[in-house]
């Protein structure tokens, strides 16, 4: 039944993409004053490749040094900012390794360049040989953002039995009456007290709902509805960013 879906939807179906959202409230500068460094916060993407069996499956990560969505925490600031030509006495060797490899193990090599901002590292299959030292200074907190790429393929957006029905006859009208679907949208922020110890950790888990109708340009006059599932992923990982800094500030604004 799924395939049939999907196959459908490419042949006679068009969708609208709409973003995950929050209410502007959720927007606002509290401001802590702490000094606060930010790593990440860059969208990633993986690369595809088939196996012998000719299946797609998931190979290597891609960071997007471009699309920096640190603008977006309103009281942090970019590591560059906070670096230092000598290493931080204060941070251990294992707490900067733990940290190195906290975001490296999702978005791979192609991470490396944003860590030697501010890391002097160099991985060994020997962990007691490897080589980590932090030169920053002057900083409260340090915040890994990792928007995350969705990997679960579209899932029913109600996944009951009047769920079912509800796709069935999406089918049989062919689209006149629109099936609903959902591609997940997740982010993690680690948070790292001044000697880049994980104190605390958000996650987020929210989805772009995939309207599928002959009809759908019809949602299209609203700014968070979009034809293209890109654009929507992209403005939905902004929203989670900005959810977050609002979230980061309510927990920690008394610290």
């Amino acid at each position: 039944m799924k395939k049939l879906l999907l196959i459908l939807f490419t042949l006679i179906g068009c969708s609208s993409y709409e973003s995950y959202t929050i209410p502007d409230s959720k927007f606002t500068k509290i401001t802590p004053e702490k000094r606060i460094a930010l790593i990440g916060f860059l969208p990633y993407d993986y690369q595809l490749r088939k196996n012998r069996h000719g299946d797609e499956v998931r190979a290597s990560a891609t960071v997007d040094y471009e699309k920096s969505m640190k603008p977006l925490f309103l009281d942090g600031k970019d590591i560059e900012l906070y670096t230092s030509k000598s290493g931080n006495s204060q941070i251990t060797r294992d707490n900067c390794i733990d940290f190195v490899y906290a975001y490296i193990n999702v978005v791979k090599d192609s991470g490396k360049d944003e860590l030697r901002k501010f890391i002097d590292f160099e991985l060994t299959p020997d962990i007691s040989k490897t080589k980590c030292i932090v030169k920053s200074e002057n900083v409260d907190f340090y915040i890994l953002g990792i928007p995350g790429k969705p990997l679960n393929p579209w899932r029913d957006y109600d996944e009951s039995f009047l769920g079912f029905f509800k796709s069935a006859l999406s089918v049989l009208t062919f689209f006149i009456y629109p099936t609903k679907k959902v591609e997940p949208v997740n982010a993690t922020f680690n948070v790292y007290d001044s000697k880049l110890n994980l104190i605390d950790k958000f996650d987020y888990k929210k989805q772009v709902i995939i309207t599928t109708s002959w009809w759908f340009n019809l949602n299209l006059n609203n700014n968070k509805v979009s034809k293209d599932i890109a654009h929507s992923i992209t403005q939905s990982q902004e929203n989670i960013t900005k959810e977050f800094s609002y979230d980061f500030n309510e927990k920690y604004r008394k610290k």
